[in-house]
């Protein structure tokens, strides 16, 4: 995980708006949001014919009202670079069982926080350059 500094870093405004940007950037709220927090998360690798491995990720925090309400009021957390290396055979950790097979679909990453090579990081910054120009309206 690679930090990285931005002006949208404290940004408070509504959800709805912030979605809206966010979406129209590649950016997708991921599923595991709670109620009071969650990430936008962006591919860096969209040319890769495999599972998206690295991403730009935007922590966002509710101030007042839940997440996914547009009308909330929520704040923007510091973006980093994120990469996941996932295992490409069976996974070393399953458990089997009819309720665990409806439940656990996918294999555990290989490295939840493998590496970070620059080459994602200086997609990162231009991905999170082009996100702070979209969000400029909302900064004044």
């Amino acid at each position: 995980m690679i930090p990285l500094k931005s002006r949208i870093e404290n940004l408070r405004a509504s959800y709805g708006d912030l979605k809206n940007i966010f979406e129209q950037q590649g950016f997708v709220l991921g599923g595991g949001y709670e109620y009071d927090h969650g990430f936008f998360d962006k591919p860096l690798d969209p040319e890769s014919d495999q599972a998206h491995r690295a991403y730009l990720r935007v922590p966002i925090f509710s101030v007042e009202g839940n997440i996914e309400e547009d009308s909330a009021t929520v704040r923007l957390g510091q973006p980093f670079v994120l990469k996941h290396q996932f295992q490409t055979g069976p996974d070393d950790h399953v458990s089997t069982g009819v309720i665990s097979g409806l439940v656990d679909q996918f294999a555990e990453p290989a490295d939840k926080d493998d590496a970070v090579e620059p080459e994602w990081v200086q997609r990162g910054k231009s991905a999170l350059n082009r996100l702070e120009q979209a969000l400029e309206p909302l900064m004044r």
